[in-house]
């Protein structure tokens, strides 16, 4: 005799009984399927968000005050507007004139540190145990208005873009993983020069996050005695492409396959020795695809380490991936006039933050097994960025309410009032 779960068995049931009597009933979980709702996603970008504006302030405010204020800093940020429009178009919370009051507070110094420490407590869990590679970069943001001290100007000199030449200029580094990138440092830079400083600082952020470097890629303005030197007394391997003359071109392009040669760095300062380098010059074939050009193009590049001469290229290219989570940082950057250094970072760091957060919930939400050697694949469509932002700016609806009129505050002005136009 088979028992069932209530004891007994299909025989000893009592005739007429019910099915539920006879059979027992399947095993089910109580427990439902959690899903990722927008107050979520409100409630983790809360969780870094507020901690990060509490440390930057210099003066303490009441928790709940600071709670809507950054509700308004995140909805700025989803919306791509100011905090003054985020506050018009809620119905609750705090005036304006208390949002900028508290930011008013905000300190550079204050600002820098907590964004380092919200970076490294957010990104620190999902860092692999093996040495990866890591890209340093230079962003600037245009700015078009003047310099709040003149000798010594809060932006840098860059070449004209969007009608200006001035920018506010951050160094970040990205963590380089085979299907996301995380950000793991951003710096505000105040002054052109000091490229050594800006490595350091990128590298000892990274250290300090739990991270273990593999490879540095850096950019063409990081091509330097200074830097090279640094990085090769450090042991690090490092791949930078080279700022080269027309003469020193006519030199390395030639052939039509790739090779590797010797080159000396010297020191602008002549104090030291010039410093040997391993140039690796990688010949590609232009089949019109790009541009319509054709021919052997010419990629050369100032390696230190152990990088193979036939994946220089390919490994540098990885590289590229930033220039998207640039993009996506100003997708998420809230729109401010301030010439306050302090704001600036800090609108800034809530964009790598909410980017970070997005790289994360698609590991968490949108992956599924796979065979292979990563063991999972990242569904893209499920979680895009623009998706995220609206979940982030819907949930902060719901919080502060969201208006559906325009009231006028005052009296229609008599010329208006003979138009016979608009309301009494």
């Amino acid at each position: 005799m088979r028992p069932t779960r209530r004891g007994g068995g299909l025989a000893t049931a009592a005739k007429g009984a019910r099915h539920r009597e006879k059979y027992s009933p399947p095993l089910r979980s109580r427990r439902r399927p959690r899903t990722l709702t927008d107050r979520e996603i409100r409630r983790r970008a809360l969780d870094w968000a507020l901690p990060l504006l509490v440390a930057s302030l210099s003066q303490s405010f009441p928790l709940p005050s600071l709670r809507q204020t950054v509700d308004l800093l995140l909805r700025a940020a989803a919306r791509g507007i100011s905090v003054t429009r985020a506050r018009v178009q809620c119905r609750r919370g705090v005036s304006d004139r208390t949002a900028r009051h508290h930011l008013e507070h905000l300190e550079r110094r204050k600002v820098q540190r907590a964004l380092t420490l919200t970076l490294r407590r957010q990104i620190q869990p999902y860092l692999p145990r093996h040495p990866v590679d890591v890209a340093i970069d230079l962003h600037d943001r245009p700015y078009y208005g003047g310099p709040i001290d003149r000798r010594r100007p809060q932006y840098v000199k860059t070449k004209e873009e969007r009608g200006t030449h001035r920018a506010y200029r951050y160094a970040t580094l990205s963590v380089l993983l085979p299907d996301f990138r995380f950000i793991a440092s951003v710096r505000y830079v105040d002054h052109n020069g000091g490229m050594l400083g800006v490595v350091q600082a990128a590298l000892y952020d990274f250290e300090q996050a739990g991270g273990e470097v593999r490879r540095v890629l850096l950019d063409r303005g990081f091509y330097t005695f200074q830097v090279l030197s640094w990085l090769k007394a450090k042991g690090l391997t490092a791949i930078v492409p080279l700022r080269l003359g027309s003469r020193q071109r006519k030199k390395w392009e030639r052939g039509n396959k790739a090779y590797v040669t010797e080159h000396a760095l010297r020191d602008p300062k002549g104090e030291a020795a010039p410093l040997p380098l391993t140039i690796h010059v990688v010949v590609r074939y232009q089949r019109g695809r790009k541009w319509g050009k054709h021919g052997c193009q010419y990629l050369i590049f100032a390696v230190l380490g152990d990088v193979p001469l036939a994946g220089t290229d390919t490994i540098y290219r990885r590289r590229f991936g930033i220039e998207t989570s640039y993009r996506m940082i100003g997708q998420a950057l809230a729109r401010t006039s301030s010439r306050r250094p302090a704001l600036r970072l800090l609108h800034m760091g809530v964009a790598a933050l909410l980017h970070n957060e997005w790289v994360i919930l698609k590991l968490l939400w949108t992956s599924e097994g796979r065979q292979g050697p990563k063991g999972f694949v990242v569904v893209e469509e499920l979680l895009r960025f623009e998706d995220l932002l609206n979940h982030l700016a819907r949930a902060i609806g719901y919080r502060l309410g969201e208006t559906r009129e325009v009231v006028r505050r005052r009296r229609l002005p008599h010329r208006l009032r003979a138009l016979q136009e608009g309301p009494p």
